[in-house]
C-alpha cells in the first residue's frame, strides 16, 4: 500500500450510529429545512440531540407513509444540523436543520426508541468535473427562472453570479440541485449521482426539460 492508500485509509471514517428522520422530502447538502416534529418518539430523538449537540441523518421514505413506521427508506441521505428549535407547550418542536455531508446508510438499527442506522459518509468525487461547468449550467437555471418569470410563473428569477459565490464544485452542485424545480424521487436521483460530474449531468438534463416544457407552452399558468 503506498502513501497515498495509507493516507485515504486512516482518513477513513467507519460507520458509526446515529439518530435517523425518515421523510417525504429530500435534504439536500447546503440546504435549510424548516420542520415541525409531532410524533413521540421524533420528539425524543431531538431532544436526545439537543442534549448531546450531536446531528441526526434525514432520508427520503421511498414507500409508505412518515407517521408510524412501516415505510421503505432510502439507503442515502444527509446529515442534518440543528440551526434552531423551539418546543411548545404539548411538545411539539419546530426546528430549522441545515445539511452536511452527504451520508450512506450501512445498516438500519432497531426503531425503539427512534430510528437509528450505522452511516458512513458518502464522498464527492469529481472525476472529471469543473467548477466553470457548474457554473454554466447555474447559468441555464438563471435563464430558466427568468423565462418562467416572465411568463406568470411563481418563480424568483435567479441571479448566477450570487448564487455560485464561494461555492466549490461540489457545494455549487449541490446549490442548483436545491433550487431546481423537481420532485423527490428527483432529487434523490440527484443526491446519489456517483460522482459530481454525473449530478451536473443529470442537472443539466433536468433543466434542459424544463426549458423545452416552457418553450412549448404558449399559455399563461
Amino acid at each position: 500500500m503506498d502513501d497515498a492508500q495509507n493516507s485515504a485509509s486512516s482518513q477513513r471514517v467507519e460507520p458509526h450510529e446515529v439518530p435517523m428522520f425518515p421523510l417525504g422530502t429530500v435534504l439536500i447538502p447546503g440546504s435549510v429545512l424548516p420542520l415541525h416534529i409531532f410524533e413521540h418518539r421524533y420528539r425524543k430523538m431531538v431532544q436526545f440531540c439537543i442534549d448531546h449537540s450531536t446531528n441526526f441523518g434525514v432520508v427520503l421514505i421511498e414507500r409508505g407513509q412518515e407517521v408510524g413506521g412501516g415505510d421503505t427508506r432510502a439507503m442515502v441521505g444527509t446529515m442534518a444540523h440543528i440551526l434552531d428549535h423551539q418546543r411548545f407547550a404539548d411538545g411539539r418542536w419546530a426546528l430549522h436543520v441545515l445539511g452536511r455531508n452527504r451520508i450512506e446508510i450501512t445498516e438500519w438499527l432497531d426503531d425503539a426508541p427512534y430510528p437509528r442506522a450505522l452511516v458512513a459518509e458518502r464522498p464527492e468525487e469529481p472525476e472529471g468535473a469543473t467548477l466553470e461547468r457548474a457554473q454554466g449550467i447555474l447559468k441555464q437555471m438563471a435563464e430558466f427562472t427568468q423565462q418562467a418569470h416572465e411568463m406568470g410563473y411563481r418563480i424568483n428569477p435567479l441571479d448566477s453570479e450570487a448564487g455560485a459565490a464561494g461555492l466549490d464544485m461540489a457545494e455549487l452542485s449541490y446549490r442548483i440541485a436545491e433550487l431546481v424545480p423537481v420532485g423527490p424521487f428527483d432529487k434523490q436521483r440527484l443526491l446519489m449521482a456517483p460522482t459530481i460530474a454525473a449530478r451536473l449531468d443529470l442537472l443539466e438534463q433536468e433543466i434542459g426539460s424544463l426549458l423545452d416544457i416552457l418553450n412549448a407552452d404558449g399559455n399563461m399558468p
